[in-house]
């Protein structure tokens, strides 16, 4: 089985605009996600995709310069990127992550890509959600997501990608990985806003 992580990244989020390449713990928000990517699957298996809107020029260069891939497609929407960056690599599973993730666990990502299986189209972290959020990932089958029609999908499906899923949850094969604690799921270790990167700096763990 083979595996490659896509990580969302865009410079123009409405709340935060930057966030990825904020500063937290010395270094871009985006170094922490894909130092922890990168442990899970390996350098060689991990895209950011990010969009063409100019705006992003500059993520897309700090990325060269670090040796990363980046493919570059739609701005607004992220399932066409997405796709677009699967198309890229042959491996069997997608797994997707945020970049506005830096407290994200190599071991979780382990854990979820470890669960895949020839029974299930996705691995997911959120059905139900019992990690808090920031600390999730999807596995997606790479076949059954480039048989989505992007330009078919609901402005929200566009956007986040895997509600087309859970919205037609009976179409597919869903298998959820789980904490043990279902509370941890009214923690956030996202960051969404300028507040919650301080807030993530103050006390480390959310």
């Amino acid at each position: 089985m083979s595996v490659c992580a896509i990580v969302q990244a865009r410079m123009s989020s409405r709340r935060f605009p930057g966030k990825v390449l904020a500063p937290f713990r010395h270094e871009p928000i985006i170094v922490h996600v894909l130092r922890a990517v990168e442990a899970a699957v390996g350098p060689a298996a991990v895209i950011v995709a990010t969009s063409t809107d100019p705006s992003d020029d500059c993520l897309d260069v700090f990325l060269a310069a670090r040796g990363v891939r980046v493919v570059r497609g739609p701005l607004d929407n992220v399932l066409a990127r997405v796709q677009q960056a699967a198309r890229s690599c042959d491996a069997d599973w997608i797994l997707r992550i945020s970049a506005d993730s830096p407290l994200l666990d190599a071991a979780l990502l382990r854990r979820v890509v470890d669960r895949a299986g020839a029974d299930c189209d996705l691995v997911t972290t959120i059905w139900p959600r019992t990690f808090p959020k920031g600390c999730n990932a999807e596995l997606i089958r790479r076949s059954v997501l480039l048989s989505i029609d992007a330009s078919a999908v609901t402005a929200e499906e566009a956007e986040h990608v895997t509600p087309f899923f859970y919205h037609r949850a009976d179409r597919y094969r869903i298998r959820n990985v789980e904490s043990g604690d279902a509370t941890l799921a009214n923690r956030s270790v996202a960051v969404d806003t300028p507040d919650d990167l301080e807030r993530l700096e103050r006390v480390g763990d959310g």
